[in-house]
């Protein structure tokens, strides 16, 4: 008989975590993935313009946060939000649709533009 300690448990969760290709980064043993956010539409913006634009859909697991990404991956604006026509808890399968996009500069975003960098990192619910 074999007594298993919490060194052993993290020690297998971290060679499984390893095992997974589909991981894009590793913070200590937490991986997550990298989304690009890509528009779905042409849109015009003015200066100091925030609006709702479509974006090519993102699937979000179940279970998974979302953060954006600080960079800016657009030189006209950035990211604010990413999200779906009707919000789902956390603990269901999501996919985001749409983003909020504030304009610093005069522009025309164009289908297929970057915006931004979606950033998902998968967390155990404890309720």
């Amino acid at each position: 008989m074999r007594i298993t300690t919490r060194l052993d448990t993290v020690r297998r969760d971290l060679a499984e975590s390893k095992a997974r290709k589909h991981l894009d980064f590793r913070i200590g043993t937490i991986s997550g993935n990298l989304k690009a956010i890509i528009a779905d539409e042409d849109m015009e913006f003015k200066s100091g313009d925030i609006k709702r634009i479509k974006i090519k859909k993102i699937p979000i697991p179940a279970n998974h946060l979302s953060f954006l990404s600080g960079y800016g991956s657009n030189r006209y604006g950035h990211a604010l939000t990413v999200d779906e026509e009707i919000p789902l808890p956390l603990s269901m399968k999501r996919q985001g649709d749409h983003a909020i996009f504030a304009a610093a500069e005069t522009c025309e975003i164009k289908k297929d533009d970057l915006l931004g960098v979606l950033i998902l990192l998968p967390v155990n619910l404890t309720y």
